[in-house]
Parts: C-alpha cells; structure tokens; sequence
C-alpha cells in the first residue's frame, strides 16, 4: 500500500494501550498500529492484525464512526498521535496519547468536539503548537516489530511493578496475620486465668481488682490475675472461657490463611523472576499477571460527598434506624455528640465492641423486635462475635458517662439491663443487607 486513502474494515483494541485499525484497498489490505503504553508508544504497520481481548463499550462506539471511512493522514508527534479520516463530506480526527497508566483516546470533528473518548480519558487539551510529523505506510511498516516490541516490554514492566504492589500488600497481610496468630497463642493462658478464678473465687474480696494465685502445672509460679471490679468474679470467668474459646476457634483460622498467604507469596516472586528475565511472557503470565483492561470512563464529574459520619446505619424492624459506631473514637462521637439522652444505648456486656443507639422519640419505648434487632448488631460487631448466646447491655443514652481520661470508647453505666441474645443467622443477614451508604450532599 503506497498511501493512505484505503477505507477503515474494523476498529480493535486486542490488550490494554493498544489500538489497531485494519484497513484495506483494491491492492492490498494492513493494520495501523498505536501503542499508547508509557514508555511504549509508538506507530506501525503491519500486515498481520494483532489479536486480543473483545472490544470493549467505547472501542465499539469507535468503530460506528470510523468502519467504512478512508485515512487521509497520519500524524505523529513528541506527545500525541492523529489520523484524520474523511467519509463523504464528514471529516474525524482520532487523536491518541500515551498518558498514565493505559493511554487515552478521543474522536473529534471538524470543530473539535468530542464524538467518543476511551474510558478513563479527560477532556482533551491540545497544544496547536506541537509539531506534527506526516507518516505513510512504507514509513509505519519498518517500524512495525520495533513498536509491537516496545508495547510489550513496557507490558512486561507494567505487569512486574503490579505484581510487586501486589507482593507488598501481600507482606503486610501476612504481617498482621502473624500478629494474630501470635495473639491465639495466648488462649491457653487465657483458660489458665479463668480457671484459677473459679477455683478461689470463695477468697476474692468484694469489688478486688486483682489476685494472685498458683499455678497448677507444678513450676510453683505465681500467676497474677487482673479483675472487673464491677463484675463478679464467676462472670469474669466466663468471660475469659469464652475468649480462650475465640482465641483457639482463631489460631487453625489463622494458621490455614497465613499459609495461604504464603503460598500466594511465593507463586508471585516466582512469577515477577521469570518476567523479569523475559522467562515468562504477560499472556503466558495468566490473571496474575495480567494489566488490566481499558479503565471505565472515571472522567465523570465527581460526586461530592458529604462529611463522614461516625457510624453505620442499619435498618431494624418498623423501618428503624439502628446506629452503629465505628472505631473506639467514633463511638464516643456517636454516644457523646449524636445520640440524644432519650435515645436507647447498647453494647455487647464484658467485651470490647460498637456503640449502637436507637433513636427514639422523648418517653417512646422502644418495640422489643427493635430491642433484639439492635442487640444482634451489637453483639455482632464486639469480641463476641461467633458465640450463641451474649449478653448485651442495654439503657438510655442519658445514662451513659465518659469519665475525664478514660480511654476512647471507655464509658459508664446506669440503670442498665441485660438482654441475654440468642444469636440467630437469619436476623443477622437480613440486617447486614439493609445497611444503608452514606448519602451525598
């Protein structure tokens, strides 16, 4: 093909920052090649069309334009690439950019509005003064491998530094895996504890924040046991039973998802070695490796969200609205600066876990299903979570006091009750379903 002026038979995008377009003439036909990857661009032609993934939403609206236009001219410059294209009267530029991190495309007419642009890709901005640098097809042909080559390395660059972000993701899981198996390490002094308790809970004073006891293994060691004074020392018994019981439901847990991780760990190190030394191909790679497509079209206006709300919400029976904090500090945003005195107020009893409010209308009661709905959620999202039965505390808001220096999330209690919950799974899912997003502004 000495020039251009055959007609466009189809548009494709065969891997990420790639952009093929087949043309033919009564001679002979090719493909014109546009490698926008960073680092990788280029033009070419080439007689074989380069095959890949399925055309995505916006490469199809491309091809309604451009399929059956002729190519006019083909212009390369330091920072974008154009073909103009003619079909009847109507005149198409597309214009090609090698921009981060998969490149970027616009169609424009002849007044230079914008037809289509591929996803992910802002308004267009051209500098008129860039120099462009015409090019025919016996120019584009000798720089056919050299382009396709330079796409794939940068491919092959592009898929080793995301699986080294993938690896460093990986290390940090796997880091706090172990820090959690080395906290079940702890369930079998947890069950000790609990159990020197019961066996002198007849010589612990009233209200005693602390004992100490012998150990019954033989070593003679003595082992000091810190206590609730507020509780007595039979329920802090319980208590420790149950967390030894999570500590040692935890450790198979966490030694089978560190072992995974590992594995995953050590499939990615091999795999970036054997790219890294050309080994191993992207495509060969498999979903590893492998970039992804072309981004969805994130050059939408965006939303504006309003200011972040320190808790959850759910959706209880009658349509109620359930609020649940989310960290220690939010919880004393939620209980402290959101929840009005006449509010309900629930937390799981004993444990660590999220503050959950039920707002209420001054003297309503509030419905029992409500009750038990909002306990479920509260014993859920605690330390207590995977128990059948857990006690929750339940009062009005006005009951409820910070003292000055207590730790985030720490409160006081009065006039509270105690709701013994029975988990039920079917309640649970139905309320983990009906949590509603925060709302933009």
């Amino acid at each position: 093909m000495s020039a251009w002026g055959a007609k466009i038979a189809r548009v494709d995008q065969p891997a990420a920052g790639l952009l093929c377009l087949t043309v033919r003439s009564t001679a002979e036909r090719g493909t014109l090649i546009l490698s926008l990857l960073p680092g990788g661009s280029g033009l070419g032609f080439t007689k074989e069309r380069p095959r890949g993934a399925k055309a995505s939403e916006s490469v199809t609206q491309l091809r309604s334009h451009l399929v059956g236009a002729s190519i006019v001219r083909v212009e390369e410059g330091k920072r974008f690439f154009r073909v103009c294209t003619a079909r009847g009267e109507r005149r198409l530029a597309l214009i090609a950019s090698a921009r981060r991190p998969l490149g970027a495309w616009w169609l424009i007419d002849e007044t230079g509005r914008p037809l289509v642009r591929s996803g992910g890709a802002p308004p267009l901005k051209l500098n008129p003064s860039e120099k462009l640098i015409a090019q025919s097809p016996a120019d584009l042909a000798a720089g056919e491998f050299s382009v396709l080559a330079s796409h794939r390395n940068a491919q092959q660059r592009r898929a080793i530094r995301e699986l080294r972000q993938q690896t460093k993701r990986l290390l940090r899981k796997r880091d706090a895996i172990r820090t959690d198996l080395e906290r079940t390490q702890e369930a079998d002094a947890v069950r000790e504890r609990a159990t020197l308790i019961l066996a002198h809970a007849h010589e612990i004073p009233a209200k005693a924040e602390s004992f100490e006891a012998r150990a019954w293994d033989g070593s003679g060691r003595m082992v000091r046991i810190e206590l609730d004074p507020r509780q007595p020392p039979a329920q802090e018994a319980q208590r420790l039973f149950r967390m030894a019981k999570r500590l040692k439901r935890g450790q198979g847990q966490a030694a089978r998802r560190l072992a995974e991780v590992e594995a995953d760990l050590r499939e990615l190190e091999q795999t970036v070695q054997r790219l890294d030394s050309h080994d191993l191909s992207v495509a060969d790679a498999g979903p590893l490796a492998s970039l992804p497509g072309e981004p969805s079209d994130v050059s939408r206006p965006r939303v504006a969200r309003g200011p972040r709300l320190p808790y959850r919400e759910f959706v209880a029976q009658d349509q109620r609205r359930v609020l649940v904090g989310r960290n220690a500090k939010d919880n004393d945003q939620l209980t402290l600066r959101y929840a009005r005195p006449h509010d309900l107020w629930l937390h799981a009893r004993g444990v660590s876990g999220a503050h959950v409010v039920v707002p209420l209308g001054r003297d309503e009661p509030c419905p029992s299903e409500v009750l038990v709905d909002a306990a479920t959620l509260a014993a859920h999202f605690s330390d207590s979570r995977g128990e059948g039965v857990i006690d929750v505390l339940y009062t009005a808001r006005r009951f409820v006091h910070k003292r000055k220096g207590s730790a985030a999330g720490s409160v006081t209690l009065g006039k509270e009750k105690v709701l013994a919950l029975r988990m039920q799974s079917e309640r649970l899912e139905r309320l983990l379903r009906s949590e509603r997003k925060q709302r933009p502004n």
